[in-house]
Formats: structure tokens, sequence, C-alpha cells
């Protein structure tokens, strides 16, 4: 399920004989809240090959919608038609784009939304591996974070693989020397065969990432951004899917007593004709 944050729309404008697009974000949760960015189309492609670069750095399993091709003969800005079409490609991009959950944590994504974002506030992160689960034989790890400055709390589940990835990315963005040991593979055998292994990683994870989250320098790192960013958003659309249950239910009961109430004056009515 998508949960639908953002709506955005596109204009054009010329300056010296450039395009120049204007993309207006809004907020669909407060649509008093928009943002416009403009850009020419070759930033816009810039944009799009970072995103490509920050997905295959993490290791998402993500597809980037289709970035608008350039126009193989005549240049675009000489053509009215031609722009109104690159237009209208680029604003159904932005909208496939903004609909992507993940893509709205990476940093590229966040010069374009009307969101308050500082990555230089202070956040005093502490994690918490609360317990694991175990789907077709994968271990999936529930991690309770708790800034402890604002006083915040929210759940993200993880795989061992995920964790590393993250890992992997800080690492190729230079901070080797700077992070602590990453809790190893097991040699020999599945760690999911033996719940005393597994409850090892749990508490190993937790310490790495305990460390990890006590360098201000790595906390603020785009890495660790996403990290956070992610999964906020993840608990936040779990919350909308228990709020969707929940109604659901009440909603099923509601229909429930409804039915049982015309079924009982239907009964009650034919009781009292046949008297």
């Amino acid at each position: 399920m998508l949960v639908k944050r953002f709506r955005v729309h596109l204009n054009h404008v010329m300056q010296n004989d450039k395009v120049y697009y204007q993309i207006t974000v809004i907020n669909l949760n407060n649509e008093k809240e928009t943002k416009t960015t403009t850009n020419r189309y070759s930033q816009l492609k810039d944009f799009h090959d970072q995103l490509h670069k920050n997905i295959t750095l993490l290791k998402l399993q993500l597809q980037l919608p289709q970035f608008p091709g350039r126009s193989l003969f005549n240049k675009t800005n000489k053509n009215e038609e031609r722009i109104k079409q690159r237009q209208f490609e680029l604003e159904s991009y932005f909208n496939e784009l903004f609909s992507i959950d993940k893509i709205l944590s990476l940093t590229p994504v966040q010069q374009y939304l009307p969101i308050e974002n500082d990555p230089k506030q202070q956040m005093n992160i502490s994690i918490k591996i609360e317990n694991y689960v175990i789907y077709d034989d994968v271990v999936v790890y529930s991690l309770r974070f708790k800034n402890n400055s604002a006083n915040e709390e929210w759940l993200y589940k993880q795989r061992y693989s995920e964790i590393k990835n993250i890992h992997d990315a800080l690492i190729e963005q230079g901070f080797k020397n700077k992070l602590p040991s990453f809790p190893t593979r097991k040699l020999f055998g599945q760690t999911n065969e033996n719940p005393e292994t597994i409850e090892k990683r749990r508490e190993d994870l937790e310490t790495y990432l305990n460390t990890l989250f006590s360098t201000q320098e790595i906390q603020q790192s785009q890495i660790i951004q996403f990290f956070i960013s992610d999964s906020k958003k993840y608990h936040e659309k779990n919350l909308k899917l228990e709020e969707l249950k929940k109604s659901s239910t009440l909603k099923t009961k509601g229909d429930l007593n409804q039915r049982v109430k015309e079924i009982s004056k239907k009964s009650n009515l034919q009781i009292y004709q046949n008297k």
C-alpha cells in the first residue's frame, strides 16, 4: 500500500532563450504547504542520475521511473509543443517518483519537498532491538528508535543484510576508520537455525547501532539521515495501516449490529402481524 504524501505540478518559463521548469510540490496532508523549485532540464537529469547513485550505494531494491529523454532532432526550447510535452512528461515522472516512500528519504529529494528538515539538528538517539520474528527462514529484527532530545519513539523492522547495507554505504562514503566493527556472519550453518545465535546477533547489532549513533558526524551523514527518515516513514505507514484496520473492524461490527437490529425489527413485526 502506498501512502501518497505529495502532488507535483509543473510549469515552465523562458529566460534568455532557455527553458526553466518550475516544480511545485504540494503536501497532501496540508495543501497550504508548498514548495516551488526552478531547474533546467539538465539539472533535473543530474538529479535523476544522483538518485540512481544513492539507490545503488544503499543497495535498495527500487526501480526509478523512466526519466524523459532528450529530443533526438532539434532543440526542445525552439518548439512550444515539445516544451509542453516535456513538461507533461516531467510532471508524470515526479508524481510517480514521489509516490515511492523510500525515495522521499533520500537526500537529493529533500530540496524539492515542502518540509523542514535540518540535518544538523541535534538528536540524541538510542536504539533497542526489542525482539525478532522469522519469515520464510529470514530473521527480521524490531528496532525501537528513541530520540531523547525530542522525546519521540518509533519502530522499524530490518533484516541483518539491510543494516549491513547501511554499514557498507558508510564505508563507501569515507567513514571506514570511524565505524564500529559490524557483527560478522556465521561461518558455518545459518543463524536462523539456532535461537541462541539469533539472540547473540540481536545483542551485537544493538550495540553496533548505538555506537554508530553516538558519533555526531556519522549521525549527520546522508546515509544515516536516510536511515532515520526511512524508519520514521515506515512507522507512520504502519500506524495508518493499523488505523485503517481498526476503522474497518469497527465498520464491520457496526454493519453487523445494524443488520441484527433490522432482522430483529422484521421478526418483531412478523410476530405482531401474526397475532
